[in-house]
């Protein structure tokens, strides 16, 4: 709700302030408990379009929201002199089969979607259940997000890290082989079988890899400084044989490096291993995977939980 309030674009000629200020400072306490500085702070930040209000315009506020149903406290030193929004009348009747609807609406989305989109998604999910009066709907809502059992701050950390390539430290626990310790350049996320995974150029191996999020331990290391040792490629060798092989074309990124009879072998270059697959997929059953051996596993593995998805339903 906040995000789309634009307030340096509220002409106060046109517009009551009174109820902008009473709907801005609603969304605030629904979010978390507040204090004076921090409320005044928000409406600074966002340019409100008129010079900070006192402490007697908020308690007005706050009493003009009490008036309409709210509860909420007084901000004394037993709460840090902060306002805690208690309970509000303003409940969505939201039934299963809505809930449902949500439901397939995000599943059918989130692919497409960022993950600070997500992060926002699941904030919105998160209201919603606390809007919602039927306590088995509003525990379904908040159980949509696919982000719902990651740790929010290390997701907002591996963003920073992300966004700028900065290299970063941190243990993780791989499946196999117990808790490691990785330093790793990250480059981007990505969602397969409903689950976060953070693409990095892995130092400790030299090699890119994707990892799931819900392994990486916080928190991280990042180091505020850019690594120009950032390998961005990982390779492929597959075969190509029967409609495959007769009708392939070299593009930018393949090269044929030796052909056996009507077989081809090609060697395939990107920046992840989920390119890899796609491609490999793209040419069906005419196509195979051959060498190095870790991305064979991993195209492998990542079938089999493909297979897994599909006869679950």
């Amino acid at each position: 709700m906040l995000n789309s309030l634009k307030l340096s674009e509220i002409n106060p000629s046109q517009i009551n302030l009174t109820g902008v200020r009473l709907l801005v400072l609603f969304s605030l306490l629904v979010e978390s408990p507040r204090t004076v500085e921090e409320i005044n702070e928000y409406f600074e930040q966002n340019n409100y379009p008129k010079d900070t209000f006192s402490i007697d315009t908020l308690r007005n506020d706050i009493n003009a929201l009490k008036f309409a149903g709210c509860t909420i406290s007084r901000a004394d030193k037993s709460n840090n002199y902060k306002y805690t929004l208690l309970s509000h009348p303003f409940n969505l009747q939201i039934d299963k089969n809505t809930a449902e609807n949500i439901h397939k609406i995000y599943n059918r989305s989130y692919n497409f979607l960022t993950i600070e989109q997500l992060l926002s998604i699941e904030k919105l999910l998160n209201i919603l259940s606390t809007y919602t009066e039927n306590d088995e709907v509003s525990e379904y809502l908040r159980g949509i997000s696919i982000l719902k059992r990651l740790d929010k701050n290390l997701i907002k950390d591996l963003i920073y890290a992300c966004k700028n390539k900065y290299p970063m430290e941190f243990d993780y626990k791989a499946p196999n082989t117990g808790l490691q310790h990785y330093e790793a350049i990250p480059k981007n996320f990505l969602i397969r079988s409903k689950k976060l995974y953070l693409n990095m150029y892995i130092k400790t191996y030299e090699r890119n890899s994707y990892l799931p999020v819900h392994n990486i331990i916080a928190p991280i290391t990042i180091k505020l400084t850019k690594d120009g040792n950032n390998k961005n490629t990982v390779w492929v060798i597959y075969e190509l044989k029967g409609i495959a092989a007769r009708n392939f074309v070299e593009q930018d990124n393949e090269k044929i490096i030796e052909k056996r009879g009507e077989i081809l072998l090609v060697k395939y270059t990107t920046d992840t291993y989920f390119q890899i697959t796609q491609k490999i997929l793209s040419y069906g059953p005419n196509c195979k995977a051959i060498e190095p051996d870790f991305v064979v596993d991993f195209n492998i593995n990542k079938l089999k939980e493909m297979y897994e998805e599909y006869r679950n339903g």
